[in-house]
């Protein structure tokens, strides 16, 4: 009930676009006094029949109750209300509040200041700029085949910036048997992605859940357990230091508790520090499903999640382990935006950056549309910092029995969810989606010329970029490589020739 609430005050919060922006903050302690009203109050309608924002209206009383009748459950208050309507936002709307928070939190002024060897101001030179590479990563998972089909790598390398293994380095794929370990097919995948400059999200280092451990490490007792899992750290970790960029330490540790029954209430914190004495630089992540997807999975409501990583801090030599927080994003059921926005304004008071790990939507018409209205919502939030589409070929994933098949509630065997491309490696639907958007959330081929001030300023997406710049003071058209990355103000550029 309380992430219907939610549901209902998130859609409700801003009903006019150009009345006021979006406030993403949120409060997850318990107050001893009511918050002040955000931009002075709600929005009501006047009698003038303008919407506005008041810090106080006068109610007849009357009762709140749902269509289906049913009561709140261990609940004290319950609220009534007469002569109160909800006005939704349109579709316009509401993406026209996402763009202007991509504009706000995803771009940024760059000023590009152009002088002669002698620091003379040049007016009327000639700027190009170029993205090479984006500043949010946004990429998609990938399986073994990507070693062996050159035409899937052909699509995958020029588009993502970032990737996450379907199965590959995961525990029950390296040691299918005891002290058996096999890294060939994870060493050869993060040779390639090296080599393409493609960042690798580790994922994962241990999975909780006991449907798919290990037989053989199932039914070991628990110190033989707690060393087995306390070598696989060492070994996964080590092996591949420098290589990924963060970690999944502990998967779906929410949802499943297999090493707290089998070694204590303390066993997650214990591998979380046992990763991070391993390689401290990167960040750690926790990673769940259902948080965004599904509100009434009471285990990974934002409440349990925030719990959870206070309890991995709160560990002794825990206090500062730096986190991430993984929502897999498997929306299986039509996304709810309006709580997925609630959801993340809850889980960013705790500062800590979310990614969506693993997100497709459900196959059928409207999978492609439904993976898009998700993408722009967590790419317009403030504290999205990563995406990964699931999307991952193999042969048998995305074959025509799969594509064709019409139940999309149970798919045949080995297919996958969701396929961006098919099995010649043309986009389908989704695939179309994640290009359109790749595209849109990128700044290439501004052109320009420089004031009598010798500037060029333009807003551009965060991100690495390339400058050339030529003038008739100039010998030839010059080059220059920057990063333009958060931060007050204009991005200031010196160049000369």
């Amino acid at each position: 009930m309380f992430a219907i609430f939610c549901s209902l005050l998130i859609t409700g919060c801003a009903l006019t676009t150009s009345a006021a922006s979006y406030d993403y903050s949120a409060s997850i302690e318990c107050l001893a006094e009511p918050l002040r009203p955000q931009y002075k109050g709600g929005v009501v309608e006047t009698r003038n029949s303008i919407p506005a924002w008041t810090d106080g209206m006068c109610l007849d009383v009357g009762k709140l109750q749902q269509e289906n009748r049913k009561r709140c459950r261990n609940t004290r208050v319950e609220l009534w209300i007469d002569s109160v309507s909800l006005k939704p936002f349109t579709r316009t709307e509401w993406q026209e509040q996402q763009n202007k928070s991509i504009n706000r939190v995803r771009k940024r002024n760059i000023r590009i200041h152009v002088t002669d060897q002698k620091g003379v101001k040049l007016q009327g030179a000639n700027i190009t700029i170029n993205q090479i590479r984006p500043h949010f990563p946004l990429g998609c998972s990938t399986t073994e085949a990507i070693l062996n089909h050159k035409a899937y790598q052909d699509w995958f390398t020029p588009r993502f910036t970032i990737t996450s293994f379907n199965n590959e380095m995961k525990w029950y794929y390296t040691e299918r048997a005891p002290q058996q370990e096999n890294y060939t097919v994870p060493d050869a995948m993060v040779s390639f992605f090296k080599k393409n400059k493609i960042s690798i999200r580790g994922h994962t280092i241990l999975w909780a859940s006991v449907n798919v451990t290990q037989h053989w490490v199932k039914i070991l007792p628990p110190k033989e357990i707690l060393n087995a899992a306390v070598r696989r750290i060492g070994s996964v970790v080590s092996r591949y230091l420098g290589d990924v960029i963060v970690w999944d330490v502990m998967n779906e540790n929410l949802h499943n508790s297999f090493y707290e029954d089998k070694l204590g209430p303390n066993a997650s914190a214990m591998f979380y520090q046992i990763a991070r004495a391993l390689d401290p630089q990167i960040p750690l992540f926790i990673n769940e499903y259902n948080t965004l997807e599904f509100p009434l999975d009471m285990r990974v409501i934002p409440s349990k999640i925030v719990e959870y990583i206070r309890e991995i801090r709160s560990f002794p030599g825990n206090e500062h382990i730096t986190m991430r927080i993984g929502l897999q994003g498997h929306f299986w059921r039509k996304p709810n935006v309006s709580l997925m926005r609630a959801t993340l304004d809850v889980l960013g008071t705790t500062s800590i950056p979310i990614w969506l790990t693993e997100l497709d939507t459900k196959r059928g018409p409207t999978q492609a549309a439904q993976l898009e209205e998700v993408m722009r919502e967590a790419f317009s939030h403030p504290a999205v910092e990563g995406i990964i589409v699931w999307g991952g070929w193999k042969p048998t994933g995305c074959n025509q029995t799969c594509l064709t098949d019409k139940n999309y509630d149970v798919l045949p065997k080995g297919c996958a969810v969701m396929c961006l491309i098919d099995s010649n490696f043309k986009n389908l639907p989704a695939g179309d989606v994640v290009d359109k958007l790749i595209s849109e959330w990128k700044t290439s081929n501004v052109t320009g010329v420089t004031d009598g001030d010798g500037v060029f300023e333009h807003r551009v997406f965060l991100g690495e970029y390339s400058v050339t710049y030529s003038h008739p003071r100039i010998p030839r058209p010059l080059e220059k490589t920057f990063n333009v990355t958060n931060g007050e103000g204009p991005f200031e550029l010196l160049v000369a020739s």
